[in-house]
Order: structure tokens, then sequence, then C-alpha cells
């Protein structure tokens, strides 16, 4: 039998500096485990329970619903439910399903909340990528089909062009920030020179010795 179609083993030195990940302890594991630094470093899976327990709360609250109104929704005994909001119980993956189909919320944003970072290299990267998707999502599917075929002409190239594109355009606008900013100190500094000869130039005229 030969090895065509068996994928190539990867050496885990290399898949773990390609997906940028470090090695790091958190209190839920006995052994090291890997992960990606979120904004701040890196977040703990407690800390990231919190943040999914905090994003439930509100948006349950955003429906004006009890505990116990909304808790016969989720299929739940009030008291069951209350402990995915106060970060007693984890949610599963399935449970937060459900939860999106009860309170209108998309996954995406709600795992945003808890690590912002699996959606930009900083925050605001991150916010405007959500945002983006979220827009998308409340529009009619023949609109979703035509950005498909514009944002499809964008090859990694083009991305690649307007990008360096736009940091020539910064870097000029900076540069002729700096140049803006020196020629006005340098005016200032001439305004406050003593009035004469400016400095470090020579006279036109030349001396002549005279005999004594």
């Amino acid at each position: 039998m030969g090895t065509e179609g068996i994928p190539t083993v990867r050496n885990l030195s290399d898949y773990i500096n390609s997906r940028e990940l470090v090695e790091t302890t958190d209190p839920d594991f006995q052994r090291p485990l890997y992960r990606q630094e979120g904004f701040d470093g890196i977040v703990s899976f407690g800390e990231i329970d919190a943040k999914l327990s905090a994003f439930l709360l509100d948006e349950r609250a955003k429906t004006g619903l009890t505990q116990s109104d909304f808790a016969t929704l989720a299929g739940l005994a009030r008291v069951v439910y209350s402990r995915y909001e106060l970060n007693i119980s984890r949610l599963t993956v399935s449970r937060m399903i459900h939860l999106s189909e009860l309170l209108g919320f998309l996954p995406m944003q709600m795992i945003h909340a808890a690590a912002p970072h699996l959606y930009g290299k900083d925050p605001q990267e991150a916010d405007d990528r959500v945002e983006l998707f979220r827009l998308i999502h409340d529009l009619p599917h023949d609109t979703i089909r035509s950005l498909i075929g514009i944002v499809g002409q964008l090859t990694p190239s083009d991305v690649l062009e307007a990008r360096q594109k736009a940091e020539a355009e910064a870097d000029a606008q900076a540069e002729a920030e700096r140049q803006r900013l020196n020629r006005k100190a340098a005016r200032a500094s001439r305004r406050g020179r003593p009035p004469g000869r400016p400095p470090g130039r020579k006279s036109s005229t030349t001396e002549t010795p005279t005999d004594e």
C-alpha cells in the first residue's frame, strides 16, 4: 500500500510555533498545556467561564424575563438554570447553542465576550470583525451572495497590496506631519534670534589690514 493520501506528520515544535502557542498551567489541569495569549496575557479557563456567565446574565436580562420564566423555556428548574448565570455550572457547547436559540444572540458574540483575541490582533480589530459578522447576519440572502462575490475577488495578494498601500499612506502622512512640525520649530527659532547677520554666515566684505 502506498503512502498517497496519508497526511504528513508534522513536527510538534513547528506546529506550536505556527499557532503561536505558549506553555502554561491552569488550576483546572494537572499537567501543563498550551494556549494562545490574549490581549492581556493568558486568561484562565475560570475567567473565561466567568465572562460567559456574565454574558448570559446580561442577555437574559435584556429580554425582561425572570430567571424562573426563562428557565421554563430552557427546560430547566430555576435553581439549575441560575447555576449557569452564577458561574457554578459550566456551559456546554450544546447548551450554548440552545441558549442562543432562546435569546437570539450569535454564539460568536458569546465567545467574543470571553475570548476576543480569537477575532483579531487587538481589541478594536476583534470588535470590528464581530460587528461586521453581526451586520452580515442580518442582511437578506441576495445581498449576502453579492457580498460573497465581492469579497471573493479580494485575493490574498489584493488584501496584502491594500494593507501595504494603507501603511504607506499612513507613513507618508506621519512624515509630512514631522516635516511640518520641524518647519514650525525652525520658524520659531529664527523669530527668537537677535537682529543681525545670521549665525555661521561669513561677511561678504574682506577686511584690509592697515599700517600703524
